[in-house]
């Protein structure tokens, strides 16, 4: 019997077919048809010759998915939603993705807000209705959703609902989906609970939302394929792949498409799978390298991992089960450049298949990975593509020798520098992809595959320190081979919660064999007939943490022995991912998962190669990094017989690949016919730190360490992440990553909160230099808060550790992260009364926390006493803790690599650069001094303003941003201090130069200079309070240097944005366990209009873009309040020819018997300004509505504060509301002169109401 495995690319259409019992594989290669997708699946199974009655089964893999959601070739999608929560997929998370890019244009939410209803129901975070869904509801908003439809009948609608908790009660959305159903049969319906049944209301609107908008076109598909397979007279199980590695049969896919949207990339993991069981004792690390990016992906105990996220594009995640990999922009036709300050870029941006490299002889000019490869003499230009298309090497060596006089490098040093770079890309990504889980890349086989992996394998293995890599039979088709041999799967879970210290076994037994049932049922149904195998895992987590790892058990019944291995299982793998465990913590268990695998058929091993005589077909230079060119002998891969042993240097052609064995590696034929490189301790131990040939002045060089750093920070953003117990950091993501070098110097940090990452250069080095460089020790941890110490305000605590390699002191790694509740005054911490830092918390000067590997008990102690919230404090530190392991395992491993001397030379190069980077975008920024101003409206004490005024002295190469007219420092907490004023400096001037690629170490800082007289809101002395210095005084100071920048660069720099995080503390005792609890929240106002589009909606603060706000279902279910409404503020956004953002509008209900509420907001009176004739947003409000009082009122006239906005420890009772109205961002331009189809949007959308564009627009 035959299988047949079928993979439909962008360009080509794979099929392979393979004999169940010789092995024996065919393979056919066809031209994709995109216009028609279920047409060049048939062209190949007709080409292919097999007798139809002799196929077991069909799979097929598909991009279809995928490249309907990135070419918005789907449904139009009407949004349902809880009312009050409509609005949830326009908001999203409030961050950016470029922290210093204030222009970069939000992620297509997928829906546009004219399609969106609230629907009157609701549910509470314990699955209870509090609000039943009624029939005269369903009535209504089917007579709203006919009246969508009717509007445009040339549209594909589809509907998507998604009610918050439903995952914890469906009811409300079973009811509305039957009914709209019935109501419209022809409509597709995708409902949340059955797509997406996980915790967070934006990941799963996301998730329906595309799971609706490729419904249709997935459901054509399936049926055509169907249809026309049965024509050509095959009669077996037809299936497509599923982007968690196994298939479901055609007519059931379409239920819930969302699971096929990376069809077509799961086959190349699946198809490693059996190589690395074959060949590596089921450990290996998969690369597909194509034109345009490289996929990654990871075999550990003879099975690949699995995600339940992943990001269509960046901030708009899909939750459904997926191969674990990762894509990078590192393929053929990755493009090389040299940005501004001379460093060395290759991807993501690729020259595609047209023009496509320049060699293609298309027009392209720009060098790319390909034109290296053959200036190198390592593709033959006359058999590319197995000879279909013929190379002009002469056209590559132009565009390389090109970029070769910008960087110093003759031709051939350029190319192998564009090769180092591409292949320290990649080894990038998989470090990423395995020291996450706690893996040594260097106890795994690498298996490659795609048109140009096996070209690149071996560089990337040596990078790496692997010693093996797996080539494929047929590289190139590899992802037809893995959907040859996937399973039928299906996979179930369910949100639930459990604690270690109160379990009902026997009711998780009950859930788990429930969640089996439902699965049999669904593979039954998929066509399996026999045996399944079923695989159960636990979601496990320490009490208070807000991630899990999932953790493997052994059966379906649960008894204590089971539930005692995986605790002790799920210890282990916290150590073994984040350095350190709690074994005396209560254990949660938030979810339970079952995997069923059927439809398995019993495949022979692929058939070896014939043994054949080794004959060399050619033999031509090829240049190679130490050796320069050899005399290099070339062979076809179907010529190489079973046995036969080949010594580097060699190149093994087929018609979809090229293998390069380098010089000290040996090549022999496996069993099966793949190419197993074994790669000589010389050739892995070839380090750069064993080499002159790169000095630490190259550009790959420069590149490869600059990437790791920023990885090495990534990395540690991702530990405290998932182990953080406040939603600060696990949601908020209120902290920053942070390296030095032994001197001090910053040399690397993850592009994640400006605000933190701008003061890390001035309060790392003081830290330092107050402890002594000569008293710091392995395993020791500096912690330190103190305003007047160098820190931004209190709240922010730098956690500090020192790193050591052979007991000599090489670096620092560094965490600063707003711990959310410290003691002072007010709950929460954020004291917008205090008059003196005294009362703003626990003040620590640089003090140990850790000493030498051990807790400083003393220092805890101190801490957990004036800390309301001692427990998260203990866990949030412990994350802290645990992304400095990582940090300190990874800086220790990369500074080896190269030897401290070099590294040293290397940072000094990259600081070098940064500096001379930034001085090229201020050259372009006109000589001259330009002023703005901005202004407090009051201090929290005293009603009264306090005015920012900056002048902005460029001249040619530096900026002075000098201070000195602002205001003498205030009573209250608004003084900002000089840390948290160079920080907003320098953010302002990064932000306004608006560009791409900003390189995060000290260089880049050094042409600004901040002025800030002492005793001034700027810069204030001892003792004065600053608490509101750092996140609302930050705003201001950018707010006035950017309202300077604006009249050096007009027509490049937007309106003022909203200015104010929206702060609100609250606090309590909670009512379900009677322990204190506090909460800080942060909400995102608009953004300003930009000179060539509208100001982004609902945005975090400028200095903290990465800062996301807390999802209304994780707010309720840690927290004694409902979040009754959270949407756009219409009207909010400022007039202009291009309009200002719109804020957020929160309504807060408490459902406590009481609670305490902190607020410390600005933007009050006068809303963000607007820019060249651009009107201001609206202002930020926050009102009280008490069960005394029957309209919403200020908390002045309710509660008799001094400010309306900025007071502590007010009293809240069950059923009292607080609303929060976030300011609109500012106009940009005329108003008159918006154009009307924009303003028809407008209307249509409701950001703008018709009464206001008639005042605003029109008159």
């Amino acid at each position: 019997m035959e299988l047949i495995g079928i993979d439909t690319g962008g360009t080509f259409t794979d099929l392979v077919s393979l004999d169940t019992q010789s092995g024996n594989l065919s393979v056919i290669k066809v031209p994709s048809t995109p216009d028609r997708p279920s047409e060049a699946p048939l062209v190949a199974l007709k080409k292919s010759r097999v007798k139809p009655d002799n196929v077991e089964r069909i799979v097929i893999g598909t991009t279809i998915a995928t490249n309907a959601r990135l070419q918005k070739h789907g449904s139009t999608v009407i949004y349902l939603g809880t009312s009050g929560h409509q609005d949830v997929p326009l908001i999203a998370r409030t961050d950016r993705k470029e922290a210093f890019n204030p222009a970069w244009p939000k992620p297509d939410a997928g829906v546009l807000r004219r399609h969106t209803m609230g629907v009157d129901e609701r549910i509470d975070h314990k699955g209870n209705v509090l609000k039943k869904l009624g029939r005269d509801e369903l009535i209504r908003i089917g007579d709203w959703v006919e009246k969508i439809i009717l509007s445009d009948k040339s549209q594909d609608w589809a509907l998507a609902i998604n009610f918050l908790f439903s995952y914890l009660n469906p009811v409300h959305e079973k009811r509305i989906g039957k009914y709209l159903s019935k109501r419209f049969p022809n409509i597709p319906i995708s409902i949340s609970h059955i797509v997406a049944p996980i915790w967070r209301e934006y990941d799963r609107a996301t998730t329906v939302i595309t799971d609706a908008f490729i419904k249709k076109v997935i459901g054509e598909f399936s049926r055509e394929i169907e249809e026309e397979v049965r024509q050509i007279g095959f009669k077996s199980p037809l299936s497509l792949m599923k982007s968690n590695g196994g298939h479901a049969a055609t007519d059931k896919i379409s239920d819930v498409p969302v699971q096929m949207l990376l069809s077509g990339l799961a086959g190349g993991v699946i198809a490693g799978k059996r190589f690395s069981i074959d060949h590596s004792n089921g450990n290996s690390i998969t690369l597909d390298m194509g034109g345009t990016s490289a996929d990654v992906g990871l075999i550990e105990n003879g099975d690949y991992r699995s995600t339940s996220e992943y990001e269509i594009e960046w901030g708009v995640p899909v939750n459904a089960l997926f191969i674990d990999y990762k894509t990078i922009g590192a393929g053929g036709g990755s493009i090389a450049s040299i940005d501004s300050g001379g460093l060395l870029k290759v991807g993501p941006e690729s020259a595609g298949a047209y023009p496509g490299p320049a060699c293609y002889g298309n027009g392209g000019r720009e060098p790319t990975v390909t034109d290296a490869n053959v200036v190198l003499g390592r593709l033959d230009p006359n058999f590319f593509l197995g000879g279909e298309v013929n190379l002009e090497p002469e056209l590559s060596m132009r565009a390389i020798e090109k970029l070769g006089r910008k960087i110093g490098l003759d031709v051939y040093n350029t190319a192998l520098a564009i090769l180092s770079t591409a292949a320290a890309n990649m080894a990038d990504a998989i470090r990423l992809l395995t020291v996450d889980r706690g893996l040594d890349a260097r106890n795994f086989s690498l298996i490659s595959f795609g048109g140009a992996g096996p070209l690149h394998a071996s560089e990337v293995a040596k990078v790496l320190g692997i010693g093996k890599v797996v080539i494929p039979p047929h590289p190139g088709l590899c992802s037809a081979l893995g959907t040859v041999l996937t399973d039928l799967r299906v996979d179930r879970a369910r949100t639930v919660y459990h604690r270690t210290d109160n379990l009902n076994l026997e009711n998780i037994s009950t859930q788990l064999t429930s969640l089996v049932d439902e699965a049999k049922d669904e593979i039954k149904r998929d066509g399996n007939t026999g045996n399944v195998d079923a695989v159960a895992y636990l979601n496990m987590r320490y009490l208070g943490q807000n991630f899990g790892e999932l953790i493997p058990i052994t059966g379906i019944r649960i008894n204590n022995r089971t539930m005692q291995k995986a605790v002790r299982d799920m210890n282990s793998k916290h150590m073994e991912l984040y350095g350190y465990s709690m074994e005396d913590r209560v254990v949660e268990i938030t979810e339970l998962r079952v995997i069923l695998l059927g439809g398995k058929s019993v495949v022979a091993s692929l058939s070896a190669p014939k043994k054949k005589p080794l004959r060399k077909f050619s033999t031509r230079e090829v240049y190679f990094e130490s050796e320069g060119f050899i005399d290099t002998p070339v062979y076809r891969r179907e010529t190489i017989g079973l046995g036969k042993k080949i010594k580097g240097p060699a190149i093994i052609e087929e018609m979809d690949s090229t293998t390069l064995v380098h010089p000290g590696c040996s090549l022999q034929i496996g069993v099966d016919g793949s190419l197993l490189i074994t790669h000589s301790k010389v050739f892995v131990g070839n380090t750069i730190r064993n080499k002159d040939i790169f000095s630490a002045k190259d550009p790959a060089t420069l590149t490869v360490v600059d990437n790791a750093l920023r990885n090495i920070c990534d990395e540690m953003g991702s530990a405290m992440i998932r182990t953080a117990y406040s939603p600060i950091f696990s949601e908020s993501r209120d902290f920053s990553c942070l390296l030095f070098d032994r001197f001090g110097r910053m040399i690397g940090q993850a592009e994640m909160n400006p605000a933190i990452m701008c003061a890390g250069l001035h309060t790392v080095p003081h830290c330092i230099e107050e402890v002594g460089k000569d008293n710091f020790f392995p395993g020791d941890v500096v912690v330190h808060n103190d305003p007047y110490r160098g820190q931004c305000h209190m709240p922010e605590h730098l956690l500090l550790k020192p790193v050591f390699l052979a007991k000599e002191l090489v670096g620092f790694a560094g965490n600063i992260a707003h711990i959310g509740e410290i003691g002072g005054m007010a709950i929460g911490s954020f004291a917008s009364t205090a008059t003196e830092v005294f009362q703003e918390g626990l003040r620590i000067p640089p003090v140990k926390l850790m000493s030498e590997g051990k807790y400083v008990k003393e220092v805890w102690r101190i801490m957990m006493a004036n800390h309301r919230t001692p427990d998260a404090t203990w866990g949030d530190f412990h994350a802290i803790l645990g992304s400095l392991n990582t940090a300190e395992d990874r800086l220790q491993g990369l500074i080896n690599r190269y030897g401290l001397q070099k590294f040293e030379k290397i940072c000094d190069t990259l600081i070098d650069h940064a500096d001379k980077w930034m001085r090229n975008q201020i050259k372009r920024i006109p000589n001259g001094t330009y002023t703005g101003q901005d202004y407090f409206e009051d201090d929290g004490v005293v009603r009264k303003r306090y005015y920012f005024r900056s002048e902005v002295h460029v001249s040619d190469r530096d900026i002075v941003i000098d201070l000195s007219k602002s205001d003498k420092q205030a009573l209250g907490p608004i003084n900002v201090t000089y840390v948290a004023t160079a920080a907003a400096g320098c953010t302002a001037v990064l932000q306004s130069i608006k560009t791409k690629g900003v390189p995060l170490n000290s260089g880049v800082f050094k042409p600004i200079k901040v002025i800030a007289p002492p005793g001034t809101i700027v810069n204030p002395i001892f003792p004065a309070p600053s608490v509101a210095g750092n996140t609302e005084g930050q705003p201001r100071i950018i707010s006035c240097v950017q309202m300077a920048m604006a009249k050096a660069l007009p027509g490049e720099v937007g309106a003022a944005e909203g200015g104010t995080a929206c702060n609100l503390l609250m606090g309590g005792i909670h009512p379900d366990t009677g322990d204190f609890w506090a909460h800080y929240q942060l909400d995102g106002g608009g953004w300003g209009g930009r000179p060539d589009r509208d100001g982004n909606n609902a945005q975090c603060i400028p200095h903290g873009s990465t800062i996301r706000s807390t999802p209304s279902e994780v707010f309720e279910t840690r927290y004694p309040l409902r979040v009754l409404e959270y949407s756009l503020r219409n009207d909010s956004g400022g007039a202009g020819k291009f309009r200002g953002g719109l804020g957020v509008r929160r309504l807060f209900e408490v459902t406590a018997p009481s609670i305490t509420l902190s607020a410390l907001l600005d933007r009050t009176e006068e809303g963000p300004w607007g820019l060249l004739g651009g009107l201001s947003g609206a202002p930020a409000a926050i009102l009280v509505k008490t069960l005394k009082s029957p309209k919403f009122r200020s908390f002045v006239d309710e509660f008799n504060t001094v400010s309306p906005t900025k007071f502590i420890n007010i009293t809240l009772n069950q059923g009292d509301q607080l609303l929060l109205l976030a300011p609109g961002g500012g106009g940009y331009g005329n108003p008159r002169k918006r154009n009307k189809q924009l303003l028809d949007n407008d209307l249509a959308d409701r950001f703008v109401t018709a009464k206001s564009q008639r005042k605003q627009y029109l008159k």
